[in-house]
């Protein structure tokens, strides 16, 4: 089975000549800026990101998608949220702006399971397009437990969609930071290597 995975994301990576899953995006640099809470080893203060904005099924123009939402902390922890309902539920929306972005399965940390959103400021933006895109996107960040808010994330996309270093929740995550549950990480984690393995040559294998 988990071959049969790993199998099935390379098959759609090189049907799509891209990642199986959100494909087409937009990277960002930016900032996260956080009180401290013991829900989940989130840095304190100040930090500089860099990450990328995304179309999960990678529609063209506004047309509506699961749209996503991932970072890279120091660590490295790599998050990746996308646009959801009820906690669990991706969600297709019209605009980057219209739905909060959560992490989907949640974190186990401390024997505590913690979801993670991201909170879109409203009105920034008209549609869903890539094209649409401000200068700048600001979320509030909030954990569960009950939901709460714990920080600001500022986002300033670049011109262009381009290779960066590989954005990998399995893999790139804190010491004791689990994600929940553990099949799912396992289902991921053969998802990701697949998709890798059936991009283009020329394309970084090692970017997710």
């Amino acid at each position: 089975m988990p071959e049969l995975v790993a199998s099935a994301f390379r098959a759609l990576a090189g049907v799509r000549g891209a990642r199986a899953f959100h494909p087409r995006g937009r990277w960002f640099t930016g900032a996260v800026t956080t009180t401290f809470d013991a829900a989940l080893p989130l840095p304190t203060g100040r930090t500089e990101v860099v990450g990328r904005l995304s179309k999960g099924a990678g529609t063209p123009d506004g047309v509506p998608d699961v749209l996503g939402l991932a970072f890279r902390l120091p660590g490295p922890w790599d998050v990746l949220l996308s646009t959801s309902f009820a906690r669990v539920l991706p969600r297709p929306v019209r605009t980057w702006s219209s739905a909060r972005y959560g992490s989907i399965a949640p974190f186990r940390w401390r024997g505590r399971l913690v979801w993670l959103a991201a909170v879109p400021d409203p009105g920034q933006t008209g549609s869903a397009a890539l094209e649409d895109l401000p200068d700048e996107l600001r979320f509030t960040l909030e954990v569960s437990g009950p939901w709460r808010p714990v920080g600001r994330l500022v986002a300033r996309p670049l011109p262009v969609d381009d290779e960066r270093p590989p954005l990998d929740p399995v893999v790139h995550r804190p010491p004791g930071l689990e994600l929940a549950p553990a099949l799912l990480t396992r289902f991921r984690e053969r998802a990701y290597r697949g998709s890798r393995r059936g991009r283009p040559a020329g394309q970084d294998p090692e970017v997710t």
